[in-house]
Formats: C-alpha cells, sequence, structure tokens
C-alpha cells in the first residue's frame, strides 16, 4: 500500500506544479515560492506519511492526512478556476493556460490510489476495532 501512495504522490507533485503554474497565470506579481509552496503542501504531506516503509502513525490519523491532502488540493484547485473564471486574465506571452490545467487536473488522478487507501484504511479500522478492550 505503501509504495502505491509513493508513485500516486508523484502524480499529485506533477499536479502541484501544475498549480503553481496556474496561480503563477492568474497572481504574476506574487513571489513564484510562496504560489508554489501553497501547492505542493499536499503533495508533502502525501509523500512524508508514504516515504517509510511502515506508516508513522495509526490507521486513523494516517485516513485523516490522506483526506485533508485531497481536501486541500480540491479546493486550490477549484479556487483557481473560480478565480480565473471571475478575473479572466490576459493571455500570457510565454504559454497558454491550458499549459497550466493539463497538469492540475492529472494530478486529481492520484485520488483513485487515495480514495481506495482510505477506503482499505476505514475497513481495516471496523474490522479491528472489536478486538480492541473498552
Amino acid at each position: 500500500m505503501m509504495n502505491q501512495l509513493s508513485i500516486a504522490s508523484l502524480g499529485l507533485f506533477i499536479g502541484a506544479i501544475g498549480q503553481g503554474v496556474f496561480y503563477g497565470y492568474l497572481f504574476p506579481h506574487l513571489p513564484m515560492w510562496i504560489v508554489t509552496g501553497i501547492s505542493l503542501f499536499p503533495w508533502l504531506i502525501v509523500f512524508v506519511i508514504s516515504f517509510c516503509k511502515v506508516a508513522p502513525f495509526g490507521p486513523r490519523p494516517f485516513r485523516y492526512c490522506l483526506v485533508f491532502a485531497m481536501c486541500w488540493y480540491t479546493v486550490v484547485t477549484l479556487l483557481a478556476e473560480t478565480l480565473y473564471l471571475l478575473t479572466r486574465p490576459a493571455a500570457s506571452k510565454h504559454f497558454s493556460i491550458i499549459v497550466a490545467r493539463v497538469p492540475t487536473y492529472l494530478g486529481l488522478l492520484s485520488f483513485i490510489v487515495f480514495v481506495r487507501v482510505v477506503f482499505a484504511l476505514r475497513r481495516y479500522e471496523t474490522e479491528n476495532n472489536h478486538l480492541t478492550p473498552l
């Protein structure tokens, strides 16, 4: 399971780079390290918790970290799209906005693995919950 998360985190990394470019397009005067740092936060969470061979904590906090990372990525993506629709910034001379959108949406494909892991962890919790003494 940890190997699958590590591979899926690469998709999240590519998506975070796309988000950084997207926000760089929306806010050209912001430093790129701020924009990219906000976008890389969910990847960093997943990378840190999946880098170990054994999870650094129990199944419930592990599951919550994955859900938090997915929610953060989704909110940042939806916010970028909303800002783009509301502001309609001028076209850039360097690249098209599609160059930023494609990796951003490809990063969402890593959610397939994350959701499977979240459900597996939840199933593990409920199956082993009756074994714990009260």
